[in-house]
């Protein structure tokens, strides 16, 4: 909350900039999380602007920007007849050529250039298998309805399911 608050110049002019993407009328450019920042464009050169931004702040807030773990994703429509360019420049911040991935992972999340969350649910079953032969051996010797209680008490909750 803290660091949000200091970061709070910044994320005011990304809002302002009216440069960025758009869910349904309200302008959705900024994604702000602890020290995690996303920003959003539907164009290489509006990303360039928001990027200007965030580089004039990071100076005027004494910050730097981590180049290992600040990376580039494009996501392509879904009519590929919209595509307009394959490939695109390098972004910069602070001088620094900035990577392009087809995949990260934010706040736990695995995110793909295709939107898709197979990997993410993958990743987040074999967790839950894990919690629970991790249940299993340290309660093997309970009861069924000990085991059913821990279970339920200690999985994840996957994309909102109770």
């Amino acid at each position: 909350m803290l660091f949000t608050r200091y970061l709070l110049p910044l994320i005011t002019e990304i809002c302002l900039s009216k440069v960025g993407c758009r869910i349904d009328t309200m302008p959705t450019n900024i994604f702000v999380h602890a020290d995690d920042i996303v920003l959003l464009c539907p164009s290489w050169y509006a990303m360039q602007v928001l990027l200007s931004i965030l580089e004039k702040h990071c100076v005027l807030l004494d910050l730097c920007c981590n180049i290992k773990k600040t990376v580039c994703m494009v996501f392509n429509p879904k009519d590929m007849s919209k595509v307009v360019c394959n490939s695109f420049p390098c972004f910069n911040v602070g001088g620094k050529a900035l990577q392009f991935v087809t995949e990260f992972k934010y706040l736990g999340h695995i995110i793909t250039c295709t939107l898709a969350d197979d990997k993410d649910l993958h990743c987040e079953m074999c967790n839950m298998y894990i919690r629970t032969n991790t249940l299993l051996h340290r309660f093997g010797s309970c009861s069924k309805k000990v085991k059913v209680r821990l279970f339920r008490s200690y999985r994840l909750c996957m994309y909102c399911t109770v």
